[in-house]
């Protein structure tokens, strides 16, 4: 018997769902079933587009990378001018912002994913390690842009700051998850920013609000 013919927009339909319950009910809250319910998908069809429950996270998590680098690139063009530490923030700042417009949860599907399966699954780990790693070549190169600039201290080579700057973030994201206000995410991250900068950059830290403002939101 010929198998059904696979549907991209399905697929698609798929992974954005499993995305948005993985990220709110974690790896063991997320059933296979849930997602294709959401869907609209026969049960038996779910092996036509993925051939395990572990490769379909896999999937999500290497989309979910691809979404962040086009928002980091798009946050880097429209401020291109803007001084590399103005854009740092944004890239965060315009990330949460976006997540509250469309009333979407700023917990990180990467650090869920990290602390649920990581360890037991080497395919997530694997794709988890791959994202991570776009993910900090582009704050390097960011932060040693600020280097340049004379914004930051430059005694702690760019990809240190790297790595710090991104599990600051990521331990914001806890913080948030129990609050629930997204400002309270930014301003974890802007004391860490404010421990770096110089006299100079300082200053400009003090013009962010000139670039962003803080976030309302209904609970």
């Amino acid at each position: 018997m010929a198998r059904p013919r696979k549907s991209q927009n399905t697929k698609e339909a798929l992974l954005e769902a499993g995305t948005a319950m993985l990220t709110s009910q974690g790896y063991h809250g997320t059933g296979i079933k849930q997602v294709l319910d959401a869907v609209g998908v026969p049960k038996g069809s779910f092996y036509n587009y993925f051939p395990s429950k572990e490769a379909f996270v896999a999937s999500i998590i290497h989309r979910y990378g691809q979404q962040i680098d086009a928002e980091l690139a798009q946050t880097i063009i429209n401020l291109d001018q803007a001084p590399g530490l103005i854009q740092l923030w944004c890239c965060f700042h315009n990330r949460v912002q976006n997540k509250v417009k469309v009333g979407q949860s700023c917990a990180c599907l990467l650090g869920a994913m990290s602390a649920e399966v990581a360890q037991a699954s080497p395919l997530c780990r694997e794709a988890i390690g791959s994202v991570e790693h776009r993910w900090l070549e582009n704050l390097q190169s960011i932060l040693h842009l600020a280097q340049d600039q004379g914004d930051l201290r430059s005694d702690v080579p760019a990809d240190n700051l790297a790595t710090l700057c991104y599990s600051v973030w990521q331990g914001s994201i806890l913080q948030y998850q129990v609050s629930g206000d997204p400002n309270d995410l930014l301003r974890q991250l802007r004391t860490f920013f404010s421990t770096l900068v110089t006299q100079q950059g300082a200053q400009t830290l003090a013009s962010i609000k000139t670039y962003s403002q803080d976030i309302h939101f209904e609970k």
